[in-house]
């Protein structure tokens, strides 16, 4: 009897240690949304990322009130989380006032339980430049990440 209480305690632990899993649907208190919307084709692309290393990237028809796709890609660590979050806070994210938007526009969202903070723009040569790196470097890391 004491080895199959064991038994079931140890499955059903195990059962609790998986990373849940977040949709568009149900998104954390806490994530960093990356993407750009316009242009000649009216489409919004947006990278979610999660506090779990998960990260999502959805398309949108501008316009439409349907998401073309949202797909998971590969997944990161918490640890890069929390250096994006990092990245931010160095450039005092929170402290910019920025809401251009033009053909194309690019923007940074950053959500948590204390903040919802958004910036966007759409020249890149005119936004700050802590701001167009992180945006470049992080979509440049996401994509050589994609590949391997």
């Amino acid at each position: 009897m004491k080895k199959l209480f064991v038994a079931i305690l140890c499955v059903f632990g195990l059962t609790q240690c998986h990373n849940k899993a977040y949709s568009l649907n149900d998104l954390p208190k806490e994530y960093i949304q990356i993407g750009s919307y316009g242009g000649f084709a009216g489409t919004a692309k947006t990278y979610f990322f999660f506090p779990n290393g998960q990260r999502i990237l959805s398309s949108v028809i501008l316009g439409s009130d349907t998401v073309q796709s949202a797909n998971d890609i590969t997944k990161a660590t918490p640890k890069d989380f929390k250096e994006m979050l990092k990245g931010l806070n160095e450039m005092e994210f929170c402290d910019m006032d920025l809401n251009e938007i033009g053909n194309m526009t690019h923007f940074i969202r950053l959500k948590t339980k204390k903040e919802d903070k958004s910036v966007q723009w759409s020249d890149m040569n005119k936004a700050p430049e802590a701001l167009v790196s992180f945006y470049r470097n992080t979509l440049k890391n996401l994509k050589t990440k994609n590949t391997h």
